[in-house]
């Protein structure tokens, strides 16, 4: 895949929900992307996409940043999307196996894959059926 100098209305628009915290295939499928695996992984080795991604975030912290009232910035609740994407994130990309742990049990106990008692999948009963001659 060749790289251009300058980054695609589609690519900027990849890269705006990736920094908003989409998966990429996730964003790639919404814009109508083929192939989109092995477009992603393709798109995600280009430095120009790499830099674009970090560019949208710094400029979505900065913007909050300004939206906080002064005095503030250090005691803001984080809501709820931006805790998940945290954890998610430390669950996937963090070196550290206990970091990892923890947040992908805090994800899972968000989800209650851990409750006793609760089906976490619909199994079809079984039926048998004996009329052969």
């Amino acid at each position: 895949m060749a790289e251009r100098k300058t980054l695609t209305e589609r690519q900027k628009e990849f890269c705006r929900l990736c920094a908003a915290g989409m998966k990429p295939l996730d964003a790639a499928k919404l814009l109508g992307y083929r192939n989109i695996s092995r477009t992603v992984g393709d798109m995600l080795r280009m430095e120009k996409i790499q830099k674009e991604i970090q560019r949208q975030k710094e400029q979505a912290a900065e913007q909050a940043e300004k939206n906080l009232p002064k005095g503030e910035e250090e005691t803001a609740v984080a809501e709820k999307e931006e805790i998940l994407c945290f954890l998610t994130e430390m669950m996937r990309e963090d070196d550290d196996p206990k970091l990892r742990m923890k947040a992908a049990e805090l994800l899972g106990k968000r989800e209650s894959l851990f409750e006793k008692g609760k089906k976490t999948e619909e199994k079809s009963p079984i039926i048998i059926v004996d009329d052969l001659p």
